[in-house]
């Protein structure tokens, strides 16, 4: 059975005071009901827009609505709209542009941009191909011939362009957008149209069900929904880490609409390789007064997830209050850092040149030299500490 709407229950209300006040009026003549009658129809109306607007406000924020306003702006000005996250994608990145290509593609031309080869949301995306046959990904190759001087990019999950998806499309396009949950960073985007930057929102997934309330959708598909849950909960670490009454609310929203936790559950699935990666990384911790350090030299495709994995795993070493673990990254050294929110490894991970959230960052590090590295790790830590 279909649930009936608060918002009919309103609209009904409003009838009934008007049918009084239409009786009251009959006494006055013809012109007075017409009068009258002119009147019920536009309050009823204005009593359902109402609802609909104050909930969508109850869901968001001022400064979020504000910024919707001003994005609305500028998506009916760009030609082509991209859409695009962070490299290395996870469920939040995807996640969130997926979740805005769904809110925006019925009336604008959209395009979602992510390198497909080298992510850690290859479960989701496999499950977007398959579930929504009008979603497309591309990769940079496949849309750099239809940019043009009235593109529009919309960045999500970060605002760093040295860890950009594709950062030869960000450098071609003059009009930006960014959606962000991260600390802004040294090396941030300054030259944009609009943004959007909540360091107390639990991920990118999150913003964005906010914004889709505030953009007309009060039903997002089964599609959407899991898609803007998985994110919520990869950085939630399942509700645990980073969340407020609204990422509750955000949630619930998604799981009123058919999200499907048991699916997302699956994305989090781990293969053979990865785990045997990922403990033998746990195996080879050393503790540096309470804060847990790793590393492995291994680079090839387990290497990256593993690595984040296996800094989450080291927190529950008894005593650790945060967990750094190195890898390769090509020419550089990738620091995954961890904590359940008393050290603060954004501040740690600042001071190496990278950026991220009080409880999960990382920095990326132009050497090979895994001593040196761990040894800037260190001094980085005691500065903390002092």
């Amino acid at each position: 059975m279909k649930k009936f709407s608060h918002k009919y229950t309103l609209a009904g209300v409003m009838a009934l005071i008007c049918a009084a006040l239409l009786a009251f009026m009959w006494q006055y003549g013809f012109v007075a009901v017409l009068v009258c009658i002119i009147a019920s129809l536009l309050l009823i109306a204005w009593s359902v827009f109402a609802f609909k607007f104050f909930t969508g406000l109850m869901y968001a924020d001022y400064k979020l609505y504000r910024f919707t306003k001003k994005f609305k702006k500028h998506l009916a000005e760009a030609s082509t709209v991209y859409i695009m996250g962070h490299a290395f994608s996870d469920l939040d990145s995807i996640g969130a542009s997926y979740g805005l290509y769904y809110a925006l593609r019925s009336k604008y031309n959209v395009k979602m941009v992510a390198n497909k080869q080298n992510t850690l949301a290859r479960t989701l995306i496999d499950f977007l191909r398959f579930s929504d046959a009008d979603c497309t990904i591309y990769d940079y190759n496949e849309i750099k011939d239809t940019v043009d001087k009235n593109s529009l990019l919309i960045i999500v999950d970060t605002h760093r362009p040295v860890i950009m998806d594709f950062k030869e499309l960000y450098d071609r396009i003059d009009r930006v957008i960014i959606i962000d949950h991260h600390r802004q960073s040294e090396d941030f985007v300054d030259q944009t149209v609009a943004r959007y930057m909540k360091s107390s929102a639990s991920s990118a997934c999150e913003i964005v069900t906010l914004m889709i309330r505030l953009l007309g959708i009060d039903k997002p598909s089964t599609v959407a929904a899991t898609a803007l849950l998985s994110g919520i909960m990869l950085d939630t670490k399942n509700f645990v880490m980073n969340t407020g009454p609204s990422t509750f609310r955000c949630a619930a929203f998604l799981r009123q609409n058919r999200a499907d936790p048991v699916l997302i559950k699956k994305m989090f699935s781990e293969s053979v390789e990865v785990c045997k990666r990922k403990y033998d990384i746990v195996s080879q911790v050393e503790l540096f007064e309470n804060f847990a350090i790793a590393k492995t030299k291994a680079q090839d495709q387990y290497t990256r997830i593993a690595t984040a994995q296996a800094a989450d795993e080291l927190l529950a070493i008894n005593g650790v209050v945060a967990s750094f673990v190195m890898c390769p990254s090509g020419e550089d050294i990738n620091i995954s850092a961890r904590s359940f929110g008393d050290v603060d490894v954004q501040k740690i991970m600042a001071k190496l040149g990278g950026g991220g959230h009080k409880t999960a960052s990382a920095c990326q590090i132009k050497s090979d030299d895994f001593d040196l590295v761990e040894k800037r790790l260190r001094a980085a830590i005691k500065n903390y500490i002092a």
